[in-house]
């Protein structure tokens, strides 16, 4: 997505027929599919404030700036290539995921040890998410409608996102999507989860 190295506005739903959204988002702008993505999320009990997951490598975290009215504000807090420094883990990540770890400098965290130290908290667990996206850019605004398999189950998800709230208002204004509810991906994961 354009807008994911920095703060941007979203506003996210879920659902297992969204089709018609994907098509307002076509009649507004071309869509590009992207490959097909595979990515682990670490989803605690704890807090719906910090979305972390993995992704091609890379450990991203991000944080729940604010709200304004139906938008939530996201921001990264953390991209880098796995593995990362248990200080990352220990000053980042578990703050994120309202946990407090002390792992005095030890080695580094692969994804195999990101599992293991997910397994190992009763607040935390994993959860992986084949997701097949289609990116619509609409200017000042950017659409996804995504395809998730989580498991058997298989759902889809609609999202947009700016830098500018005004824009994003009135996309979501456009395309139906204001008298839905904002569910982040940390709040869906989570209700699904616990």
């Amino acid at each position: 997505m354009k807008f994911q190295d920095v703060a941007r506005y979203e506003f996210r739903i879920f659902g297992t027929d969204l089709t018609r959204f994907r098509d307002a988002f076509a009649a507004l702008g071309e869509g590009a599919t992207q490959p097909v993505s595979h990515e682990t999320y670490i989803v605690t009990r704890l807090n719906i404030e910090s979305n972390v997951k993995i992704r091609a490598g890379r450990l991203d975290v991000k944080g729940l700036k604010g709200r304004l009215q139906l938008l939530e504000q996201w921001e990264p807090i953390l991209s880098a290539p796995l593995p990362v420094s248990a200080d990352e883990i220990e000053n980042v990540v578990a703050p994120a995921l309202g946990i407090d770890l002390d792992l005095d400098g030890g080695p580094s965290f692969g994804e195999d040890e990101l599992m293991k130290l997910a397994e190992d908290q009763p607040a935390l667990q994993s959860l992986e998410i084949d997701k097949t996206r289609t990116l619509y850019d609409l200017g000042d605004c950017e659409a996804e409608f995504t395809q998730l398999a989580i498991g058997v189950d298989r759902l889809q998800t609609v999202a947009v996102e700016s830098l500018a709230p005004d824009a994003l208002n009135a996309l979501i204004a456009k395309v139906s999507l204001a008298s839905e509810e904002n569910i982040s991906y940390p709040a869906f994961l989570q209700a699904r989860l616990f």
